[in-house]
């Protein structure tokens, strides 16, 4: 355990010096040899110098600890005491690194922050003002309290004769104690428990409507809620770092040469969507061809789901032409081994994959979508970018 001790002590000054020693001869070579700074090229020779001079410098600094305590040991005896170092090491390391993670209370730390959206449905018959200043919506936790945003484009809308308010709000805190409070100028302050858990994960659809928690009467401690105050909630969490992790597609459409378009192809709206969630895509003007009696039309989105999505194609004054994108279950596996096996070059040259035909219609003025049928008349191919 002595001979331990020495070597692990030995083992991390060897390390620490070692990486400082070889970062500052990697960098003194790249300034003597003029090497490119582009996209970090010299940093990164420094570094790889560095780990290298830390793995000459744990052998060294183990082998050093034990001369310097009068110890003679072989050199397969170094070699093992070094590794062992290094094994504890980094297991320690580790260690330090999930106990930080555990009791740190901060969500996405670094990065953007998990949202909660919601949509909070009102009894039949209820009137909002249209004054959004008149509405407020909060989250209280036992971490923080937060305003809630409304939703721009859909802040209220009506599901049959029963007005609904959307909006969200940020979640900063890891905590399974969330409240939405509904805050109604000249009402009672209504309150909704979200059942999340601490650190709640990415949700493409809105879950089933949950009714009202407690209401709270001017003045008076929250009371729970009855059957008779008919107010609901459902809401999904948002995570940006999941959705922008999505494939990316290139695609084209094909359609009728005499299809019309807008002077302005860039007004073609283009969405991929999944459950409740859309990403929103373009047009690529240079990719708008006629030729063999078709239009083609080209352009990139991202995926709304990780392995399948509605891709929504909306000309202005015509249908919503709608088809259906599905990927295989690992197909992360194959895309991770065609990014480290294929040369930029070979990248341009990738092929699309088979034509298919439109998959729904939703005509102008409809909410609802139906099957497409053959005289509707357009076809999608794509590639992942």
């Amino acid at each position: 355990m002595k001979d331990f001790s020495i070597a692990l002590i030995g083992g991390i000054i060897g390390i620490v010096a070692g990486f400082a020693a070889g970062a500052f001869a990697g960098a003194l070579i790249a300034s003597a040899t003029h090497m490119s700074n582009f996209e970090g090229a010299a940093g990164y020779f420094a570094i790889l110098i560095g780990l290298l001079g830390a793995v000459i410098g744990l052998f060294l600094g183990v082998w050093l600890a034990f001369r310097l305590q009068g110890k003679r040991k072989s050199i397969g005896a170094v070699v093992a005491y070094g590794v062992l170092s290094l094994t504890t090491a980094i297991a320690c390391g580790a260690g330090v690194i999930m106990l930080m993670l555990f009791f740190d209370d901060t969500l996405n730390r670094g990065s953007s922050k998990p949202q909660a959206l919601f949509e909070i449905r009102l009894p039949p018959g209820a009137k909002i003002t249209d004054d959004r200043r008149e509405v407020e919506i909060e989250l209280n936790t036992d971490k923080n309290s937060a305003s809630a945003y409304k939703s721009k484009e859909q802040y209220q809308y009506n599901d049959s004769n029963r007005p609904v308010i959307a909006g969200g709000v940020e979640l900063t805190s890891r905590t399974s104690n969330r409240i939405i409070v509904l805050k109604i100028k000249g009402e009672p302050d209504r309150l909704f428990s979200l059942k999340l858990s601490g650190k709640p994960g990415h949700s493409d659809a809105y879950g089933p409507w949950q009714p009202i928690d407690w209401v709270a009467d001017a003045g008076d401690q929250p009371r729970k809620a009855t059957p008779a105050d008919q107010y609901e909630i459902r809401y999904r969490v948002r995570d940006a770092n999941v959705e922008y992790s999505r494939p990316m597609i290139g695609f084209e459409i094909s359609l009728p040469t005499a299809t019309p378009l807008p002077d302005d192809v860039k007004s073609i709206e283009v969405k991929t969507l999944e459950g409740n969630n859309d990403m929103d895509g373009a047009i690529d003007p240079e990719k708008v061809k006629r030729e063999n009696d078709r239009l083609t039309l080209g352009g990139t989105v991202q995926l709304a789901g990780e392995l399948h999505s509605l891709i929504a194609i909306s000309i202005p004054n015509q249908p919503t032409r709608l088809f259906e994108i599905k990927l295989p279950a690992l197909i992360w596996v194959t895309e991770t081994i065609r990014y480290a096996t294929t040369s930029p070059a070979d990248e341009s040259n990738q092929t699309f994959r088979p034509w298919q035909n439109v998959s729904f219609i939703r005509d102008p003025g409809q909410k609802d979508m139906r099957p497409a049928k053959p005289e509707d008349d357009a076809k999608f191919r794509f590639l992942l970018r």
